[in-house]
């Protein structure tokens, strides 16, 4: 067996590979075009590996680098795929060894999903040190509405770049942190803050969606972007009106006359039927909380989503108890996942479900399982109260 990097000619082999494991229902339907295929080879932003056995190519792996924000060095691991014909030959654990090594100096933090409808990619992201944060119930649209769950490392300076001290989470929020910590070889110790006073939803102003006119005014807001970040994710405001535009990427404005007051963005997957909150920007309390309510609102009535979810700052305990009395629920614990400034803050994950409870069938590995003991009975008593 000998893992390369991908090339031109290995489009075709690729495709199939995904159409042999997935049908047509694979979570990213893009894998499926040879031209985005093509484009993700060639792309600065992937490290794309195959395995090939006497020639043929039998399976597929990358890395993909801009996972999160330019400056995050993030590298999401994954996309693995191996031909069912050549299983049982430790071609998955190899591949994704493989891109650990490739990346491990080009990514301070790397994760990977695994599923849940079977324990081996599981075990193979254990085995390598990627380490269970946190499960994602009902998180991607294939055959059914399937669970994930997310692995993690720190790599290089990533453990040296976070700052413990700031995290301050809500008592939801707390069993997840300490056991992702403990997970990592962290100090588990986290400051909680209960009875936590949620952004006020109720503010009064013009709330219309985002032009040229007003980005022009909201990128001289600081609060959000540069200072106290809330929200993390790679889409921003500062990308330019054009580039969210092409992206389908909406952003609610509040003001008051011409004076804008803040902005909430948030992105919708089709395929998936999700919507991620991407960007809270703006110092007046009741404009943020009044902003995240009617984002929610936007996204169940416009796009009737199934799935909403936020990387949340965990040193932001009032937005972790604001979107909790919104509906979400946290999933996920990630120390060290993004850099902001001079540190690397840790990440609370939150989700919102808008669907009937039903997991499918699932095999959990014994370290899995701890998360899934503390995430899935939150989620399952919220989804039977939503039903009454």
């Amino acid at each position: 067996m000998n893992i390369r990097p991908v090339r031109e000619e290995d489009i075709e082999a690729i495709i199939n590979l995904f159409r042999v494991n997935y049908g047509d229902d694979y979570a990213i339907p893009e894998f499926y075009d040879p031209m985005w295929v093509k484009r993700g080879i060639y792309s600065d932003h992937i490290i794309w590996l195959v395995a090939e056995d006497e020639g043929r190519v039998v399976a597929s792996g990358a890395c993909i680098l801009n996972a999160g924000d330019y400056n995050d060095n993030i590298g999401e691991i994954g996309r693995v795929v191996v031909d069912p014909e050549a299983g049982g030959k430790g071609l998955g654990r190899s591949l994704l060894a493989a891109l650990i090594d490739a990346s491990d100096e080009r990514v301070e933090f790397a994760f990977a999903e695994a599923r849940t409808t079977h324990p081996k990619t599981q075990k193979i992201c254990e085995r390598l040190g990627m380490v269970p944060l946190g499960f994602l119930p009902m998180a991607y649209q294939m055959t059914w509405r399937e669970s994930f769950f997310i692995h993690g490392q720190l790599f290089g300076n990533g453990r040296v770049l976070r700052e413990p001290g700031d995290v301050v989470v809500i008592p939801e929020v707390e069993p997840l942190a300490k056991l992702s910590l403990r997970n990592l070889e962290l100090d588990d110790s986290v400051a909680v803050q209960a009875k936590v006073r949620p952004y006020p939803s109720d503010g009064k102003f013009d709330v219309k969606p985002l032009t040229g006119e007003a980005m022009v005014r909201l990128l001289k807001i600081e609060h959000g972007r540069y200072v106290e970040p809330e929200i993390f994710s790679a889409l921003q405001v500062d990308m330019g009106y054009a580039q969210l535009r092409s992206r389908r990427v909406d952003y609610l404005v509040a003001q008051t006359g011409d004076h804008i007051l803040g902005a909430v963005g948030f992105h919708f997957e089709e395929h998936d039927k999700t919507v991620r909150l991407i960007e809270l920007i703006g110092e007046d309390d009741a404009a943020q909380g009044t902003l995240l309510r009617m984002a929610v609102e936007s996204a169940e009535q416009k796009y009737n989503a199934e799935v909403l979810t936020c990387d949340v700052n965990a040193e932001s305990p009032r937005l972790q108890q604001s979107l909790l009395e919104l509906g979400f629920l946290p999933a996920a614990y990630i120390p060290g996942m993004v850099f902001h400034r001079t540190h690397r803050p840790d990440v609370v994950k939150m989700m919102k479900l808008r669907v009937k409870w039903d997991l499918g069938p699932m095999e959990l590995t014994d370290i899995s399982k701890e998360y899934f003991d503390i995430v899935a009975p939150a989620f399952e008593k919220a989804a039977k109260e939503s039903q009454r």
